[in-house]
C-alpha cells in the first residue's frame, strides 16, 4: 500500500494567510527521500534511499529557488552506484499546494542538470494557483528522460 503524506509546515497558518493573498512564502531546509513509498501530494516516492549533504529551498511570490549539494544514493542495493546519482541526470522543483480536494503539484520548473556529485541549483519564476495553502517544495528526479518521484522535500 502506498502511503500519502500531507505535510503541514510549522508556519502553516501564516503560509495559508499569505497564500490566500496570492503571495506564498516559504524558506526551509530539504531532507532526502527515505524510499518508504511515501507520496507527497500527487508526487510518488523515490525508488531507492537517498542522502543529502545540504539543501535549501525558498518560495517568495513568483520566485522558486532550490539548491542541493551531495544528493546521491545511500542504498547498498545499488552496488557500485551507491554514493552517486546513478542515472538521475536532472531535477525539477515542484510546489505541492494543499487545497479542498487534497494536495497536488501547483507549479513545476523546467529540469536543471544534476551533477555527478549530486549538486543542482534551480532559480525559476513560477505561477502558483490561487488558494495554494501550506506549500511544500519537492525536488523531482529525471531518470531515463522522464520526471518521476521526489528525491528531497521541505517540511518532513
Amino acid at each position: 500500500m502506498r502511503k500519502r503524506l500531507f505535510v503541514p509546515v510549522a508556519t502553516g497558518l501564516a503560509l495559508a494567510c499569505a497564500a490566500s493573498a496570492g503571495a506564498a512564502e516559504l524558506k526551509a531546509n530539504l531532507v532526502a527521500c527515505p524510499a518508504n513509498k511515501t507520496a507527497i501530494g500527487d508526487v510518488g516516492s523515490c525508488g531507492k534511499i537517498w542522502k543529502l549533504k545540504s539543501g535549501e529551498a525558498s518560495l517568495s511570490g513568483d520566485r522558486l529557488r532550490v539548491a542541493v549539494k551531495g544528493l546521491v544514493l545511500n542504498d547498498a542495493s545499488t552496488g557500485e552506484f551507491n554514493g552517486t546519482p546513478d542515472g538521475v541526470d536532472g531535477v525539477a522543483a515542484a510546489v505541492i499546494c494543499h487545497g479542498p480536494s487534497g494536495a497536488a503539484v501547483g507549479a513545476q520548473t523546467d529540469v536543471v542538470p544534476l551533477s555527478k556529485a549530486g549538486d543542482a541549483k534551480v532559480d525559476a519564476k513560477i505561477a502558483l494557483p490561487n488558494g495554494c495553502i501550506a506549500p511544500v517544495i519537492v525536488l523531482r528526479e529525471r531518470y531515463e528522460g522522464k520526471i518521476g518521484g521526489w528525491l528531497a522535500a521541505t517540511g518532513l
